[in-house]
């Protein structure tokens, strides 16, 4: 999956956690996913992760590519690339290959590039 395929990983969500929901522990898929509402715990192995503009995220993440509009709060790896939009807050640790960050984003904490070494298998960062 490149950055270009962006508009691809929105379409191939299969996952969705709706904006009033609240979801409690970690979620462990290999298929793209969407955040609207809160998630408590880890998000790992996910092909792509999506946080809507009104999500809060408070765990780590660990995927193939994550565009990011809400909240996050905890530290984040991406074997592809990571994209923080004007309406992101981040505070945690970021690691990945192409790091996107729009005008307006906050970003707190430090920012590491991965070496191609660190993907798994299955295109998911090794931790």
């Amino acid at each position: 999956m490149t950055k270009k395929s962006s508009k691809s990983l929105l379409e191939a969500v299969e996952t969705l956690i709706g904006e009033n929901a609240v979801f409690e522990g970690n979620l462990t898929t290999d298929r793209p996913v969407r955040i609207d509402g809160k998630l408590n715990g880890n998000i790992e192995k996910a092909l792509g992760v999506i946080i809507g503009e009104k999500a809060v995220i408070e765990g780590d993440i660990n995927a193939q590519a994550v565009e990011i509009n809400g909240t996050v709060k905890g530290n984040i790896t991406a074997a592809e690339y990571i994209e923080l939009a004007a309406s992101s807050k981040v505070k945690g640790d970021i690691k990945t290959n192409i790091l996107s960050i729009s005008e307006g984003a906050h970003f707190e904490g430090s920012s590491s590039m991965l070496p191609p070494a660190q993907e798994s298998g299955n295109g998911a960062p090794k931790k």
